[in-house]
């Protein structure tokens, strides 16, 4: 039976930059220190963990060869970040402001999505683009 999605690796031009990113944006919201394991090529695998039991995760890994994100080339187009609240999806904001973001939208509702629906979206230091959002339906 599929209980839910374990973890998504994103590969980074700078982890370093990266972890301190999401530290930032993350960490007052409750964001758990980073554990390390050893990737198919030897290099380290930094997962951010979430403090709810069952989550998932998300990895952070070393580019190769440093090459630009593009949002409609195939592969990853964002990554939803869920928090309990729209105080959380405001202090991500503020957050991630305060880190230097692109922000691509302010917070607000999205009622395309599902009438309660609230989220911002903004870039991580690779380009990727990040949303958070708070929903009374978690299937989003």
């Amino acid at each position: 039976m599929l209980v839910g999605l374990g973890h998504v690796d994103l590969v980074c031009r700078d982890v370093e930059r990266s972890l301190a990113f999401y530290a930032s944006v993350f960490g007052p919201l409750g964001l758990e220190p980073p554990f390390v394991v050893e990737g198919e090529r030897g290099e380290p695998i930094h997962y951010l963990r979430f403090p709810a039991a069952g989550s998932g995760s998300v990895g952070l890994r070393q580019a190769l060869e440093e090459q630009e994100f593009e949002l409609y080339a195939p592969g990853l187009h964002h990554l939803a970040f869920a928090v309990g609240s729209r105080d959380d999806v405001d202090a991500a904001h503020a957050n991630a402001t305060a880190s230097g973001a692109r922000v691509l939208h302010a917070p607000r509702l999205w009622p395309q999505y599902h009438p309660e629906y609230y989220a911002t979206f903004f870039s991580d230091p690779d380009g990727f683009r990040i949303e958070v959002a708070a929903s009374r339906d978690a299937r989003l």
